[in-house]
């Protein structure tokens, strides 16, 4: 062959690469603005069937193949589709099946030069699992559903156990509730061992020790100065007092349960002055008067450098610098720094009259168990947590939550969420209001969470903490026998 006749047919050759190039790339281009219809090539690897099928959990979708083949998939649109591309793939299968099982909101089969497609569109982001299953050969897509699944355990007359599980684009989440009848069971708070500074402890104990049927974690406290945080008042003695109006359980003495809001108040008036007590129950600090009683230990565990009035009897009994007994009739003021100018003239024997209040919505005979905020008023959702000036860690985000309703019959619920695990998200401050609305509440309030979130019924613990491990707490809400 001459040099001409070589020129001519590499010339001729280039044209055509450049032709087929260009016609591929248009194929591309359509398909990507379409679909196309697929069709059959009777080479590589077949697609003989898409199925759809699962549980109420899951959705699945099996692409039934004659052969083993290799497959890479990617998701699009806020991860709501799944696109599967497989190289090397023929079928005769025109479309996917129309479904809309579950999740699944569409799928879309298409065939882009020798690459087969399929797209699966969800409703929503959930888990999708992909792998292969062998004898016969299938690529297996699982989508996880949105679902509610509720169990409903009687304990025995008087007390429901419920357990909650849902999943949806948020995540699963998972509650427990106690529904609990007055009628038949008490609800009151209890201290570990009984005092604030003798240390505190895990929940199964607080049950155990109080021959309780059940248990959830209290409200607030200071583990490591040994102090409540908020307005307590257990079995008519203030256990401790917060600086806000807040929200709790209000146990009535007609034996009744209502939620609502304290702002406690205390005085002692001494020789005609009426003076006001910074603290109860509490480290004594800098010029400060703190109210101590029985239920903060043995004595005040205060040091010499202050003064310190037993009263009892409505009388001064005795006057020190610190570490006074407490009686179990009386109760000591500690007073420190310049403070102490108001009880200069006060000297054992004086008449002491010791006043206390938690508020218009509490009776002088009512216990108050204080965390907050409200979440429920009068069957509708209202948090009250910037009125009751709480704090950011508790309002922001998902958490793990403990919370109390009363239902419109009267019972009392008890309910805890798990969070920052796998099982469960935990949930905001509305999503706890709504949960206790969705299980009959028309008053509810929050308690503490976080780590501290557990319940307990029978001396076994059924939720599960989130740090793997009972939390030791500063009281909890136990549930009792009449």
């Amino acid at each position: 062959m001459n040099k001409t006749k070589i020129l001519a047919v590499a010339m001729s050759m280039a044209v055509m690469t450049i032709t087929y190039n260009y016609s591929a790339q248009n194929v591309m281009a359509a398909a990507a603005k379409k679909p196309a219809v697929v069709s059959s090539q009777l080479q590589g690897t077949e697609l003989k069937n898409i199925r759809v099928g699962g549980t109420r959990e899951t959705t699945r979708i099996v692409l039934d193949l004659s052969g083993a083949k290799k497959y890479k998939y990617f998701f699009e649109n806020n991860n709501t589709r799944l696109v599967i591309n497989i190289d090397g793939m023929y079928t005769s299968l025109k479309e996917a099946p129309a479904s809309t099982r579950g999740i699944l909101k569409d799928m879309i089969l298409g065939k882009y030069g020798d690459t087969l497609q399929l797209i699966v569109d969800m409703k929503a982001a959930v888990p999708v699992k992909v792998y292969t299953l062998k004898n016969p050969d299938r690529i297996v897509v699982d989508l996880t559903n949105e679902y509610e699944d509720e169990k409903t355990t009687q304990v025995e007359a008087g007390l429901v156990q419920k357990k909650y599980v849902r999943f949806d684009s948020r995540g699963m989440l998972t509650a427990y509730l106690l529904d609990i009848d007055p009628n038949k069971f008490d609800v009151r708070m209890a201290l570990p061992t009984g005092q604030i500074t003798t240390g505190y402890g895990r929940l199964t104990d607080i049950v155990r020790r109080n021959n309780a049927v059940a248990g959830v974690n209290g409200g607030y406290f200071d583990f490591f100065d040994k102090f409540l945080i908020g307005d307590v008042r257990i079995d008519g003695l203030t256990a401790g007092m917060g600086a806000e109006t807040r929200a709790g359980l209000i146990k009535k003495k007609n034996g009744g349960y209502a939620v609502g809001k304290a702002s406690y108040s205390g005085t002692v008036t001494v020789n005609g002055r009426s003076i006001s007590f910074w603290g109860v129950n509490a480290p004594r600090g800098k010029d400060s008067i703190v109210l101590y009683n029985r239920l903060y230990g043995a004595t005040t565990g205060t040091n010499e450098y202050g003064s310190e009035y037993v009263i009892s009897k409505g009388m001064v009994q005795e006057v020190n610098k610190g570490n006074s007994v407490i009686p179990e009739d009386g109760v000591v003021v500690s007073v420190h720094g310049e403070s102490q100018a108001l009880f200069a003239d006060v000297r054992k024997g004086d008449r002491a009259v010791i006043s206390e209040s938690f508020g218009d919505e509490i009776a002088d005979g009512d216990d108050f168990y204080g965390a907050g905020p409200q979440l429920l008023k009068d069957g509708q959702v209202s948090i009250t947590a910037a009125e009751e000036n709480i704090a950011s860690n508790i309002v922001n985000g998902r958490a793990p939550r403990t919370a109390l309703g009363i239902a419109k019959n009267g019972h009392i619920l008890l309910m805890v969420v798990d969070g920052r695990q796998s099982h469960s998200i935990g949930s905001s401050l509305s999503e706890t209001a709504q949960l206790l609305k969705k299980f009959g509440a028309v008053q509810g309030v929050n308690y503490d969470g976080g780590g501290s979130s557990e319940m307990v019924l029978n001396n076994r613990i059924i939720s599960k903490p989130s740090g793997g491990a009972e939390r030791s707490i500063g009281n909890a809400l136990i549930v009792v026998r009449k």
